[in-house]
């Protein structure tokens, strides 16, 4: 069976304040060629369809065209889970209009979908939070976790480690497969190493990560959650990472989606580029002048610009305005140049330091936010910090 494996798709985001509908728009148009040319019989899409809890109703209208457009009209089956952006209710709203289309919908961890078919897809036996697939005479199994929080799977960890319980529920998961054909599992969580700090992460604070030797032993590991595109060879796990740079960081990768043909004896995995529709590019310009002149360069440059400018003064509110003239810059960055006799010491507070560790860690974690037990450690190490000097 042919199988895409798409995620992160954040429909609604916007890069400081500017709507990015309309690349997401040709993504999913592109997507739909690679669905033709590939011949896929079926789509993953690995949670964080949306960006936020509550979109709107413009980024709802891309997802119910995108899930028509791609399934071909019900010939290629669409299997969704919910990433930790989405509301699992406000997704699955549109589950009993999908079924035709051959798209299904997960709302929660252990969820029995019912056996049938949906459009070209016969789901003719199901397990807890599994699938048993048939199209065209292939079959496979597909395991299906979704953001695995503790409110999706309705337990709390404070007894068993995370990364323990994910394992066993994982384990179990492929567990059902009581026949000889290919195992996939589809799941929207943090692997160790895919944010490049190590096995640390397993303890940090109660981050909620997993090491690849928590991942089964299948033919195929569909995952989600981080933007960058990433391989485990030693478990066929695979981040296809987000469409779009959704942050200036995401400009030194690639994008790409992966196209698996899996089978039992030997899958075989292709990587398919996406194209980088209006790319996020930064800029460093020596004084007002030269980044008015800068400005006009880019004019007709179809990027999202940040410029920073090196400065010895503030920028007039003329020169501002010259420079906004491209609608294209995003931000203009000041690098304020001061002579050591100007510097003055800036004073902090415990709240405003705490607000830019959250900015700091967010920028360095795909997004996710420090949990309580992170902001309190940080905390106290800030406390211990200031006892020393006043030693």
């Amino acid at each position: 069976m042919k199988i895409l494996h798409t995620s992160d798709w954040h429909l609604g985001k916007k890069l400081e304040g500017q709507s990015r509908i309309t690349e997401q728009k040709l993504f999913i148009n592109d997507l739909e060629e690679i669905i033709k040319n590939e011949k896929i019989d079926l789509v993953l899409l690995a949670g964080d369809i949306y960006d936020t809890y509550n979109p709107s109703a413009e980024a709802e209208k891309l997802f119910f065209d995108s899930i028509k457009q791609l399934s071909l009209n019900g010939n290629v089956g669409i299997i969704i889970i919910p990433g930790n952006h989405d509301n699992p209710a406000r997704l699955n709203a549109v589950s009993h209009l999908a079924k035709d289309y051959g798209v299904i919908i997960y709302e929660t961890a252990f969820q029995k979908i019912e056996t049938g078919r949906y459009g070209s897809l016969n789901i003719y036996k199901n397990s807890p939070g599994g699938i048993f697939i048939e199209k065209n005479e292939k079959k496979i199994y597909l395991y299906n976790l979704p953001f695995p929080s503790e409110a999706i799977l309705n337990e709390t960890f404070e007894e068993k480690k995370f990364n323990l319980r994910i394992k066993e529920i994982l384990e179990e998961g492929v567990s059902y497969n009581d026949e000889n054909i290919p195992t996939a599992i589809m799941t929207h969580i943090y692997v160790a190493g895919s944010m490049g700090e190590g096995e640390v992460a397993l303890e940090l604070g109660g981050s909620r990560a997993i090491s690849t030797g928590d991942l089964p032993e299948v033919e195929y590991i569909a995952l989600g959650h981080v933007h960058k595109p990433m391989v485990f060879k030693n478990k066929n796990a695979y981040y296809c990472g987000s469409p779009l740079e959704y942050r200036v960081t995401e400009n030194r990768f690639d994008k790409k989606v992966f196209v698996v043909d899996i089978s039992l004896d030997s899958s075989v995995i292709k990587e398919i580029p996406i194209s980088n529709y209006k790319p996020i590019k930064e800029y460093l310009v020596n004084g007002a002048e030269e980044a008015i002149q800068k400005s006009n360069e880019l004019l007709d440059k179809n990027e999202w610009i940040y410029l920073k400018v090196k400065l010895d003064e503030p920028l007039t509110n003329s020169a501002i305005r010259k420079i906004k003239s491209n609608k294209n810059i995003l931000e203009i960055i000041p690098i304020i140049e001061l002579n050591e006799e100007e510097n003055e010491v800036t004073l902090y507070n415990e709240t405003n330091l705490e607000e830019a560790f959250i900015e700091f860690f967010k920028e360095e974690s795909e997004g996710l936010a420090p949990n309580d037990n992170i902001l309190k450690l940080f905390l106290e190490l800030l406390e211990e910090g200031e006892k020393d000097e006043t030693n």
